[in-house]
């Protein structure tokens, strides 16, 4: 069954500054700056951040030869700039590669979070399993969400992951072995019809059994400072 500018800104404003720097010295003129007097040398600049990294996304699949169902794996790695931070509020507003931002909500678990201030990088890590199966016999575990958290330790480096696993069950309505579909019925009532693999035996399977959406989400933050 089968159930993703910055740049531009800066380059204008450095062009800005250098006509500015142009404009000044052609206007300025030897008897401005006494001889005795030496000229001013300016003052070194400051090395630029390197340029945030592209995001990798990647995704695989596996699945059983002619059984129903498998397991879908997605991750996403990405870097973000620190735009403005509100400790009281304890949210931070980011900004990715390509320049678009969003605000996030870290929740009072998350230890040093005062130390994150704007122009930290921040590296982001995310990754989602979905694994489906058909349960054998009757019996049936409650769906439910469980949440599992790690923090940095107390004065470290900002950072923590969370990770959450759902389980979410739905029954066979019905069976189109023409149209390779299965109709699935899920907990609030709602119908979904999904494409069943060629190499799956439909014969094995009969409306009334259980299929179950184990979903399993990683999200991991760290902070750098720069």
């Amino acid at each position: 069954m089968k159930r993703s500018s910055l740049l531009m800104h800066s380059a204008i404003v450095f062009t800005f500054a250098l006509s500015l720097s142009a404009c000044a010295k052609k206007s300025s003129t030897p008897t401005e700056t006494p001889a005795s007097e030496p000229a001013a040398e300016p003052a070194p600049s400051e090395p630029a951040a390197p340029p945030l990294a592209e995001p990798v996304a990647n995704e695989e699949q596996y699945f059983v030869q002619g059984v129903a169902g498998g397991a879908m794996i997605k991750t996403l790695e990405l870097e973000a700039e620190v735009v403005s931070v509100n400790q009281e509020l304890r949210e931070a507003v980011l900004r990715g590669p390509a320049g678009n931002e969003m605000t996030v909500k870290v929740g009072k678990d998350a230890r040093n979070f005062y130390q994150v201030k704007a122009g930290d990088r921040v590296k982001v890590a995310m990754a989602r399993e979905l694994l489906i199966y058909v349960e054998e016999g009757q019996e049936k575990q409650p769906d439910a969400t469980a949440v599992a958290a790690g923090r940095a330790e107390e004065g470290g480096t900002p950072g923590g992951a969370v990770i959450a696993t759902t389980k979410i069950t739905a029954k066979i309505k019905a069976l189109d072995t023409k149209a390779r579909t299965a109709t699935l019925t899920f907990e609030d009532g709602k119908d979904e019809v999904f494409e069943v693999r060629p190499d799956v035996d439909m014969t094995k399977y009969k409306a009334g059994q259980s299929v179950v959406f184990l979903i399993t989400d990683l999200l991991a933050i760290e902070v750098e400072k720069i």
